[in-house]
């Protein structure tokens, strides 16, 4: 998900719910949704519909009951079937008890039939003829009940009514779309499992659609399809733009991750309602409205790999899908213009967290359960900015083969494809491929707020050899006490005006370096090519 240039209320709207109550001895192979849509597209365009939720799951141990989040403000329950005997709503919770006590292992489908309030709640969108959803973070629970957290991933078929003339867009594939009696029938299904924030819909009668295929790389006669939904009045020259490039994004990404792990993409702008630039919905990506913009467009097209194909484990890990996806921005920037406007592209993220930093740290484990307001949780100078910034000095750490080698094995690493990953284990497999410590790296930079503020001293004088001796001397003076171990480029700049660059590690605070040169240096750049992009030199 990328942010809008500005923060309006509701952000402070959609960060009131947490998952502390998520019930774990369930885990969810399927949901089945049927909407009926129809009357949202019509004057006065009501936020109301009727739904069912046929949901497939697996009880851990032995359970008469199980719990998933329905937020009431926004859902009414009316009944229930299937497995389900009876059901209690309230407090967000939907309690529902089962026909008989299911042993571990077992699977049931309980069926749930249900409605929508005519409310704003930010999660479903129904104003003059459009219709989309948001579920990031918490937003799924408000427009069908769910198991609502990021680790529990599952397939989804979902089918919608809608008058006859609309474009109806969901997760997966189309499989089928029926016109009968004035209205049509659309079914989409993913053959991948979704985590619920990813989960998401879309319709308009306006929209213009685009349809072309794209043919993967390492599979013989395999391709991805491409949906493009515009809307009028929107700037064809972005527009076609895009269209030109994304066949050579999802190329340079699946070169550098393996191929474009879905069924297809698809891109849908939206309205002045929606609160974020894009949001990654699992095949369905959500612009702003004429949002055809190319950074956008890669950050959230490279969060299928970053975010999608791997999810968060809890929503503490929530640097893994932004830091990636805003990186990667400079990485697409390298691609196409060079190494300079890479490195200024991450310079410029560093300066954003600098100018702007709120005073916490990347990654905190109490962000796992309860999650902070989204408000903290996708700050822009700490979740982008920052973790962006870091990304690029762990590049700079681990040189480009290795870095390059552990994103490919991340990537590509059966534990997390398809699944989801923690901060540690990401942390873990960095230092398997790596063949190195890393803990120091991934300590400072993501457990502590702040960045490093150098004082640099050194003095030069000849020595009695003919050679010239120079005493280097690096502290470090931040006001968070923390010391940040990193490995130092220096540029010396003789008198005659030559120059010589020495790589040091700066393992301690004031930490005195001595050197001997057999000719007179003039000057000593501290990070020269800025590569701890994170820091001030006073």
């Amino acid at each position: 998900m990328l942010i809008k240039k500005y923060l309006t209320l509701i952000l402070i709207f959609i960060s009131i719910t947490s998952s502390a109550q998520t019930d774990t001895n369930i885990n969810i192979i399927k949901y089945d949704l049927e909407f009926d849509l129809y009357d949202s597209f019509t004057k006065p365009y009501p936020m109301t519909y009727s739904a069912s939720n046929n949901i497939s799951l697996i009880v851990n141990t032995s359970a008469g009951q199980i719990t998933l989040d329905a937020e009431k403000n926004s859902l009414t329950i009316d009944s229930v079937s299937g497995s389900a005997q009876s059901f209690h709503h309230d407090n967000d919770l939907l309690k529902i008890n089962l026909d008989r006590f299911y042993n571990s292992g077992e699977m049931l489908d309980v069926k749930i039939y249900f409605r929508h309030r005519n409310i704003f709640d930010t999660a479903y969108f129904a104003f003059d003829g459009l219709i989309y959803t948001d579920s990031e973070t918490a937003g799924a629970r408000r427009w069908f009940p769910c198991k609502d957290i990021p680790n529990d991933k599952s397939m989804l078929k979902l089918k919608a009514r809608v008058p006859d003339d609309v474009l109806f867009v969901s997760n997966g594939l189309l499989i089928d779309s029926v016109y009968k009696d004035n209205s049509l029938y659309y079914t989409w299904e993913t053959n991948i499992p979704v985590s619920t924030y990813l989960i998401a819909m879309a319709g308009s009668s306006k929209y213009r659609l685009e349809v072309f295929r794209w043919n993967k790389l390492s599979e013989i006669n395999e391709s991805v399809e491409i949906r493009l939904y515009s809307q009028p009045g929107e700037t064809m020259f972005n527009y076609n733009n895009i269209k030109e490039q994304l066949p050579e994004m999802l190329e340079l990404f699946s070169k550098l991750y393996g191929d474009y792990p879905f069924e297809k993409i698809a891109f849908v702008t939206t309205d002045k309602y929606f609160p974020w630039g894009g949001m990654e919905n699992q095949t369905l990506v959500t612009l702003c409205p004429d949002c055809w913009y190319e950074d956008l467009i890669v950050h959230e097209l490279i969060h299928h790999w970053f975010g999608n194909m791997i999810s968060p484990n809890t929503w503490a890990d929530i640097w893994l899908n932004e830091g990636f996806a805003t990186y990667n921005e400079a990485i697409w920037a390298e691609y196409k213009k060079g190494n300079i406007a890479y490195r200024k592209n991450i310079q410029n993220e560093a300066r954003k967290y600098m100018s702007s930093d709120p005073g916490w740290a990347s990654y905190s484990k109490d962000w796992a359960d309860p999650k902070p307001n989204d408000v903290v949780l996708f700050n822009s100078a700490v979740t982008y900015s920052k973790n962006a910034s870091i990304i690029y000095m762990l590049r700079y750490v681990l040189g480009d083969s290795v870095f390059f080698d552990c994103m490919q094995a991340y990537a590509s690493h059966p534990e997390f494809r398809f699944g989801n990953a923690s901060t540690s284990s990401f942390a873990n497999l960095c230092e398997q491929i790596s063949g190195q410590d890393l803990d120091w790296f991934f300590s400072q930079w993501l457990l502590n707020p702040g960045y490093p503020e150098y004082e640099i001293n050194y003095k030069t004088e000849k020595i009695s050899n003919g050679k010239w001796k120079t005493d280097y001397t690096i502290n470090q003076v931040q006001t968070n006490k923390i010391f940040y171990q990193m490995p130092v480029e220096l540029r010396v700049t003789f008198t005659d005006g030559s120059t010589e660059v020495i790589k040091e590690r700066n393992s301690y605070n004031f930490q005195t370096y001595n050197f001997e040169f057999d000719k007179k240096p003039e000057k000593i750049s501290f990070d020269p090519n800025n590569e701890i992009v994170l820091k001030k030199v006073k």
